[in-house]
């Protein structure tokens, strides 16, 4: 018989440290058999696949579309309300002259002279004149004698003033006006058109 002792120190030597072929077996048994790789590339597991991932970008796909229109219909509702809160403004300050042009309507059947009229009537103008200012309104400056400009001018009546180089207003029949850096409606104005010097025609 041998010795227990060196039985059990063989043993936990043999524990502690196992042989190489024990590990290229464990890896072996962790590793996927070639039936199970064929499994795995097999056309009907790749079309599994295939149609999941399609149905994980569809639902992507809804959620990022619903979120869009959610956001869409929040910006529309914000701006509507800016708007309104533009207007209301707009309307408060349009009161005063409302107010004002009410006035003057009792001033007119009370025992107030033409002249009292008239100047309540002119204050009044000045007022609305200085709300729609504020409000970025502005007048396209024409006086009779500038170049007439089809850009700002609108030409209602053309009359002939004999030669020159230049067409000109003569006459202004309608204001126009500016809202911020957009023409708002031009200037309709009677022009003077340049006759045609002697020996040109003027077709």
């Amino acid at each position: 018989m041998g010795d227990p002792r060196r039985k059990k120190q063989s043993d936990r030597r043999r524990g502690s440290k196992p042989c190489p072929e024990d590990e290229i077996n464990t890896e072996k048994d962790n590793s996927a058999s070639p039936e199970e790789e064929a499994e795995v590339d097999s056309p009907e597991v790749r079309i599994e696949l295939l149609e999941k991932e399609k149905s994980d970008l569809l639902d992507r796909y809804q959620r990022l579309a619903a979120e869009f229109d959610n956001y869409r219909k929040r910006q529309a509702r914000d701006f509507n309300r800016l708007i309104g809160q533009g207007r209301k403004k707009l309307i408060e300050e349009l009161l005063t002259v409302l107010d004002n042009f009410d006035r003057a309507r009792v001033t007119c059947q009370g025992d107030h002279s033409d002249k009292e009229i008239v100047d309540g009537i002119m204050q009044t103008s000045e007022q609305l004149h200085s709300v729609l200012k504020k409000e970025g309104l502005e007048e396209v400056p024409t006086e009779p004698g500038d170049t007439f400009n089809p850009n700002i001018h609108e030409a209602m009546v053309a009359e002939s003033i004999g030669e020159g180089d230049a067409d000109i207003v003569l006459e202004v029949f309608q204001k126009g006006y500016y809202f911020g850096q957009d023409l708002l409606r031009p200037v309709r104005v009677k022009v003077g058109k340049a006759s045609p010097r002697d020996g040109v025609d003027a077709s």
